[in-house]
């Protein structure tokens, strides 16, 4: 019996039935994965919103975290949870459960084949056609592991866009925050901000210095730095290198969400969302 499932955006979950021939070999993709990610070696580290888990090291992060009521079905009441509906659903994430534990794959509009151009093989007419059905990609790796009221995961950022992960991390200290506002590629009166930045701000800026987003976006050209802000509606100024924040707590907030990859469109109405959230952008 399948026991994949789709958690969406809205918080909602959807039970996608597989046939009887994948669910063995979707399984066993999910259970490696999971192996990759943990094992009996792994160091187990809680996380505390300062440590940086390293790639090249056995180890992972975790933290305490109760599990949405939508979860309370699985895996014993599947008649309970609606069926995913591909057309109209808005995935966040895939979900597997094994043996008391649920995996976690991060869903994005790169998952949907019908955003690429996929060719088949036809068997009985010998020639490749244009793949037209519905259809999703589903990774061979996974980002978290959720076991006995455990979060697992490696990174941070990636963990948030599966669950608001916003209360466990710690905020921004004063140094902290004049730290960001006097990097070299950002230009904001760090006087000002110190005194207007909010719990939200605080957090942002924390998580934006520990996963790098400022600098990784910053280090991109001109066009495709433009490109993906207008795909969000977040407006940009970028001067001599220089990322230019206004003085608005409102404004620096949206521009700090998007630098946190918190900004998304939806697949299906392209409307723009905060994530964790169905309020417009």
């Amino acid at each position: 019996m399948s026991q994949l499932y789709a958690l969406l955006k809205n918080g909602e979950l959807r039970y996608i039935d597989l046939a009887d021939e994948i669910v063995e070999s979707t399984e066993e993709l999910f259970v490696n994965a999971a192996r990759e990610l943990i094992d009996n070696e792994t160091e187990l580290i809680k996380f505390d919103g300062r440590y940086v888990i390293r790639d090249d090291e056995n180890e992972i992060s975790y933290i305490e975290l109760a599990l949405p009521e939508a979860f309370n079905d699985i895996p014993d009441n599947q008649q309970g949870i609606t069926t995913l509906d591909v057309e109209n659903d808005d995935i966040k994430s895939l979900v597997w459960y094994h043996d008391g534990a649920l995996l976690f794959q991060m869903f994005t509009s790169g998952n949907l084949l019908e955003s690429k151009y996929v060719v088949k093989f036809l068997q009985e007419e010998h020639t490749f056609n244009r793949l037209t059905e519905k259809a999703f990609i589903i990774n061979n790796k996974i980002q978290a592991i959720h076991k006995d009221g455990k979060f697992y995961f490696k990174s941070f950022p990636s963990a948030s866009k599966i669950f608001d992960l916003s209360a466990y991390m710690v905020e921004a200290t004063t140094t902290e925050v004049n730290d960001f506002g006097n990097k070299d590629n950002v230009k904001i009166d760090v006087d000002w901000l110190n005194a207007h930045a909010n719990n939200k701000t605080r957090r942002l800026i924390k998580m934006i210095t520990t996963s790098g987003t400022l600098d990784t976006f910053m280090g991109m050209d001109a066009r495709k730095r433009g490109k993906i802000a207008k795909s969000v509606n977040v407006d940009i100024t970028i001067k001599d290198g220089k990322l230019e924040l206004p003085s608005s707590v409102g404004k620096v907030n949206k521009i700090l969400e998007f630098l946190n990859e918190d900004v998304y469109k939806g697949l299906i109405t392209e409307s723009i969302f905060r994530t964790n959230s169905k309020r417009p952008g």
